[in-house]
């Protein structure tokens, strides 16, 4: 797949395109994403003490972004608020003089899309790029991860519990990548029971690229966050990202 520093992230809903986000990665590696649904959207983060993960939420930032610095920093903050950084956390490098890097980027269990960017839809762009979606479109969750463009091949590895996982064939979803200037970004979609409903608001969750949180619904309204930590091995230029098993859990509310 062509290399691009910034692309746009788009989903099928019947015959419109939405857009999701926007990505672009820097010559340092720090990955910025954007996105319509940041104005009101719902944040956690979470630093790896000894008694387990330990959560940090935020309410909406506003018009903004999420930074996924190349030292490995990643924070959250307005456009009119250049040095008002939250939830920062400090993990995994993307890259450094020696070495580029694999690390989870964020997750999110998205709010119905609804943004069509009119003045320039999707595909007026040669960097676009659109997930498709093979039925009509529902409640997913969508987790990315950074790796490295010297991988041409992705194995992921990931598991759902039998009573997490609905009646409806297909909760995992499938998986697929865009490439920007070092890295490729691979994408997860999954759902699992109890995410019938588009919630309210998106939430996002990230880390310090080390952890991998995962969301599983508990009822209308709920869900918890599981915690994995993927183990990463490249075989060649095949790269497999195995998420293990669940961690202990924190319980929020949607």
């Amino acid at each position: 797949m062509d290399a691009h520093p910034k692309r746009r992230i788009f989903v099928n809903k019947g015959d419109d395109r939405y857009q999701l986000f926007s990505f672009s990665q820097h010559d340092d590696g720090t990955i910025y994403c954007g996105a319509a649904d940041f104005v009101d959207a719902k944040w956690i983060g979470f630093d790896i003490t000894a008694q387990g993960p330990k959560l940090a939420t935020t309410e909406s930032i506003g018009d903004g972004k999420l930074s996924l610095h190349g030292t490995g920093m990643a924070a959250i903050r307005r456009h009119d608020d250049p040095s008002g950084h939250q939830l920062i956390v400090k993990g995994n490098l993307l890259k450094n003089d020696q070495e580029l890097r694999a690390r989870h980027l964020f997750t999110v269990f998205l709010k119905e899309p609804g943004y069509l960017p009119h003045a320039s839809p999707a595909f007026n762009r040669k960097s676009d790029y659109s997930m498709q979606a093979n039925e009509d479109l529902r409640p997913l969750v969508l987790a990315f991860f950074a790796v490295p463009r010297v991988a041409t091949e992705i194995d992921f590895r990931f598991s759902l519990q039998v009573e997490q996982m609905t009646s409806i064939p297909n909760d995992l979803l499938g998986m697929h990548y865009f490439t920007l200037r070092y890295h490729h970004v691979m994408w997860f979609a999954y759902r699992t029971k109890h995410m019938d409903k588009w919630p309210k608001y998106s939430h996002y969750c990230y880390s310090d690229g080390y952890w991998f949180p995962v969301f599983i619904g508990t009822g209308e309204g709920a869900f918890t966050l599981e915690f994995r930590q993927p183990r990463y091995l490249l075989d060649g230029t095949k790269l497999v990202i195995d998420c293990g098993e669940a961690l202990p859990r924190d319980a929020i509310g949607v």
